[in-house]
C-alpha cells in the first residue's frame, strides 16, 4: 500500500517561509501524510501518475505549470496557496479552476496548520468532522443557540454581536487596532447565514415570502455556535439539508482572489450568494462543510491580531468540503 503524500510544488517550495513550512509539516505528521518538498513539478507529476490519495499545495506560478502540463490534476486535491503578487496569474483561468475547492490566503500559522490538517483528514475520516471543533477547546468562551423560528433572527444577530464585543473587550490588550468592527460584521454574517439556512437550503421554503415568520420542525432546526479564544473569532451555522452545491464555489474563490465576474448575479434569486460576496470583502476565512442530504455547515474565522484593512488587501481563504 502506497503512503499518503502531500506535495509542495517547485516554486512554492523554494519561497515558502519557514514558519509556514513548520505549520504544514506538523499538520502532515498529525494526519499521517508524507510531506514531499524540494522536488520539481515534473517529479510531482511522475509520482502521482498512478496515485489517488494525495494533495498538492501550489503557488500561482506553479498553477500555471499544471494548467499547461496537467489540467487533469486541478481538482479538489489541488490546493491554491498564492502570494498577493501572484493573483493576476489566475485571471484568465476560470475554466481551469472549476473543480478546485481550496484556496488558502493570508493566515496565521496556527490556522494554516489547522486548515491543512482538516483538508488531509476530512475525506479519509468515516465520522462527521468539522473545523470548528479544532477551536472549541475547554474553557474557551462560547455562545450557542438552536433556532426554531425565523422570527429569532434579529435577536440572535444582536446576541452574536454582543458576545463578540464583550469577549473582545476582555482581551483588548491582545488585539490590534482595526478589529473593533468585527462584532458588528459577525452579526451581519450570522443574519446572512441564517437566511441561507432557513430558506435557501430548504427545497420547500426557498420560494416562499421571507417577510412572514416560519416555524422550523424539530428535525430542521438550525445550530449556531460562536467562540472567541482570545484571538480567533469563530462563527458557524448548520442546517439539516446538505443542499449547498459545489458548482457554485468557483465564483467565490475567484472573488477571494480579487476578480469580479462578468456574469451578473440577479438580486432576489434564491441562493444567489450576494451576501457571501459581501462577507468575503471583510472576512479572511470562509468555509463550507457539506454532508450531502444531511448537513451544510458555514463557518467564518477572523483574528484579533489581523486588522480588517490588512485582511482586505490579501487573498482570502475559501474552503469547500463535501461528502
Amino acid at each position: 500500500m502506497s503512503s499518503l503524500c502531500f506535495y509542495i510544488t517547485e516554486y512554492l517550495g523554494k519561497n515558502i517561509k519557514q514558519p509556514q513550512l513548520d505549520a504544514i509539516t506538523t499538520a502532515c505528521q498529525e494526519a499521517s501524510y508524507d510531506l514531499k518538498t524540494n522536488i520539481s513539478n515534473q517529479e510531482i507529476l511522475n509520482s502521482v501518475a498512478n496515485e489517488n490519495d494525495f494533495f498538492i499545495l501550489s503557488s500561482g506560478t506553479d498553477f500555471q505549470f499544471f494548467v499547461t502540463n496537467a489540467k487533469e490534476h486541478l481538482k479538489h486535491n489541488f490546493i491554491l496557496f498564492p502570494s498577493d503578487k501572484e493573483l493576476s496569474l489566475f485571471e484568465k483561468h476560470k475554466e481551469e479552476m472549476k473543480e478546485i475547492r481550496f484556496l488558502i490566503g493570508l493566515l496565521h500559522n496556527q490556522n494554516l496548520k489547522i486548515i491543512i490538517k482538516h483538508i488531509l483528514t476530512f475525506y479519509k475520516s468515516s465520522n462527521e468532522t468539522y473545523i470548528f471543533n479544532n477551536y472549541n477547546l475547554e474553557n474557551v468562551p462560547s455562545f450557542m443557540h438552536v433556532l426554531s423560528n425565523s422570527s429569532e433572527r434579529a435577536t440572535i444577530q444582536t446576541k452574536v454581536t454582543e458576545f463578540f464585543s464583550e469577549e473582545m473587550q476582555k482581551n483588548n490588550s491582545h488585539l490590534v487596532a482595526g478589529t473593533s468592527s468585527y462584532p458588528k460584521i459577525f452579526g451581519d454574517v450570522v443574519d446572512e447565514f441564517l437566511m441561507n439556512a432557513i430558506w435557501d437550503a430548504c427545497p420547500t421554503r426557498n420560494t416562499i415570502d421571507r417577510t412572514q415568520p416560519v416555524a422550523l420542525p424539530e428535525n430542521e432546526r438550525i445550530d449556531l455556535n460562536c467562540l472567541f479564544d482570545g484571538l480567533n473569532l469563530v462563527l458557524t451555522v448548520s442546517d439539516k439539508f446538505g443542499t449547498f452545491q459545489s458548482k457554485g464555489i468557483t465564483k467565490y474563490i475567484r472573488h477571494a482572489l480579487g476578480f469580479k465576474e462578468n456574469e451578473a448575479v440577479k438580486e432576489g434569486t434564491p441562493g444567489a450568494g450576494l451576501g457571501l460576496f459581501m462577507i468575503l470583502q471583510k472576512i479572511g476565512i470562509l468555509i463550507f462543510e457539506v454532508y450531502q442530504g444531511k448537513i451544510t455547515r458555514a463557518t467564518i474565522i477572523a483574528r484579533g491580531d489581523h486588522s480588517i484593512r490588512e485582511v482586505q488587501k490579501k487573498p482570502k481563504t475559501v474552503l469547500f468540503f463535501e461528502k
